[in-house]
């Protein structure tokens, strides 16, 4: 990696991580109030209504990643005129999309009740609650959404982040006091429409100063670019296979369970989402950098820094799969308590789910980076087909064990082994899966010993301090001591010093 992307990765990576903490901390805070509050159902619903919101997304196609795609030359180039034409387009996609997502949710709204198992809160209106996230989700269609895709494509997902973490943390403070003076969940809800209007405000603000060219009136009638049909065909199959592994998880628990049940997965869910937010922060940080390596370096260097990513990824994720293991169960006991635990076996699940999701991470980026989706359309669609019929079978039968076990199963066989069947066959062609391949199961491997080590140990420890020293220091000196010997160590560890010292 050169200085440039370096200092681009190394900005993404510290205001996102400051993103991450206000975007983790401040609505567990939330959550734990309405559950004490107002009771689980109500984050019950929450989590149903964002799942049905989450399908009604698929109508935005994964277009803003199009884009982000699309940019990266005319930005390299400084091609205004061009970068103009882009995002005029995709302001009136984005109307569109808009449009449809409103439309499709007030047609869902009457069939909302078959959706909840055993009834819901009497003290609300299931149908204006969902209006007002339905609101919430479609305006930022029709304000300034679309901007963000310029300032990712040109390396400065900072200031996207910055702006989340300000408007994040006076929406959070609001809505606690909505919920502790009030105790009123529409004013909860409603305060969310407040934040998602001056976030797109303050976007567009940043956007009109760093790139004051930008005139979008002066370009009003941009046609569909003919080499992109295939990539958003690809990429609204992408979305779709990314809506049947979490959305319809809480529509088929709570129409089979319910509310409760649904809330306590997604307590659980809200633990995995941090986690993965913490290694997200990893990858999509370098996403922008490995797109302009793509660009300007050989296939081979590239193929060498997935190498070397892989094994500098793999350890946090390890790491983090650990920690979760070990200490899901009595953080979840302290926080809301016995009634609301699942069993270990689903506890665990979780944390495997956690780790293989994350095995696609840093390979994504090269699929991201070479705008594989159409190539990747028959993996992703696999991939969705697979996971919501297993989800309803196994669900039907296990409950929340089969939803788990579902998921796992189709990411590891489609999403896992397809992809990276495509990428080799497709960019790769002159380098070896299998060294990818002995890379990554080494790796696997090394996580499960480590894991199940660290876990049985912590099993006799009742203390969650105790457990958090030992999964502090334990894992990563077994990782250190065991990552050391493999050829990728020096080169990684090189990459890991040029960004501490960059500036």
């Amino acid at each position: 990696m050169d200085n440039t992307r370096i200092k681009s990765t190394k900005r993404n990576l510290f205001s996102g991580s400051f993103n991450l903490l206000i975007s983790t901390i401040l609505p567990f805070i939330n959550r734990t109030i309405i559950i004490y509050t107002l009771g689980s159902e109500f984050t019950g619903l929450s989590g149903l209504f964002s799942s049905i919101l989450q399908v009604l997304s698929l109508a935005e196609f994964g277009f803003s990643m199009v884009i982000v795609y699309s940019l990266y030359e005319p930005l390299a180039k400084n091609d205004t005129s061009a970068i103009i034409q882009i995002m005029t387009w995709m302001r009136r996609i984005y109307h569109i999309v808009g449009g449809v997502i409103i439309v499709g949710g007030l047609v869902a709204s009457p069939f909302l009740p078959y959706l909840i198992h055993g009834g819901y809160p009497d003290s609300v209106n299931i149908y204006i609650l969902f209006l007002i996230y339905l609101f919430n989700s479609g305006i930022s269609y029709f304000l300034f959404a679309y901007k963000e895709s310029l300032l990712v494509a040109d390396q400065r997902k900072d200031i996207i982040s910055n702006i989340n973490s300000g408007v994040r943390i006076g929406v959070n403070i609001l809505q606690i006091l909505a919920l502790l003076l009030f105790r009123n969940y529409y004013l909860y809800v409603i305060v969310l429409i407040a934040g998602t209007i001056i976030s797109n405000l303050l976007i567009n603000r940043a956007v009109s100063v760093k790139y004051p060219y930008l005139k979008i009136e002066t370009a009003n009638n941009v046609p569909l670019p003919r080499s992109t049909k295939k990539e958003l065909v690809g990429l609204m199959i992408n979305r779709l296979s990314n809506v049947s592994r979490n959305a319809f998880d809480n529509m088929i628990i709570s129409s089979t369970l319910g509310l409760v049940a649904t809330s306590i997965y997604g307590n659980y869910y809200l633990i995995y989402s941090a986690a993965i937010s913490i290694t997200g922060v990893f990858s999509s940080s370098m996403q922008a950098s490995v797109g302009n390596s793509i660009a300007v370096r050989s296939k081979h260097d590239n193929y060498e820094n997935l190498l070397d990513f892989s094994l500098l990824y793999s350890w946090i994720v390890g790491w983090c799969t650990v920690t979760m293991a070990c200490l899901y169960q009595p953080f979840m006991k302290l926080w809301v308590g016995e009634k609301m635990l699942l069993s270990e076996t689903d506890m665990l699940l979780f944390a495997v789910y956690f780790y293989f999701i994350n095995m696609n991470h840093m390979r994504n980026q090269y699929i991201l980076g070479n705008a594989f989706w159409w190539k990747l359309k028959w993996a992703y669609l696999i991939e969705a087909i697979g996971n919501l019929g297993l989800n309803i079978i196994l669900g039907k039968h296990f409950g929340i064990t089969g939803v788990l076990i579902a998921t796992i199963l189709t990411i590891f066989f489609c999403n896992y082994l397809m992809c990276n069947h495509v990428l080799f066959r497709s960019y790769f062609k002159d380098e070896s899966i299998l060294t990818f391949y002995k890379q990554q199961f080494y790796y696997l491997l090394i996580a499960s010993v480590v894991g199940c080590g660290t876990y049985m140990f912590c099993r006799i420890i009742d203390s969650i301090i105790i457990r958090g020293l030992i999964c502090i220091v334990f894992p990563n000196i077994i990782f250190a001591v065991l990552y050391r010997p493999s050829s990728r160590w020096k080169s990684s560890m090189e990459i890991v010093k040029r960004i501490v010292k960059s500036t």
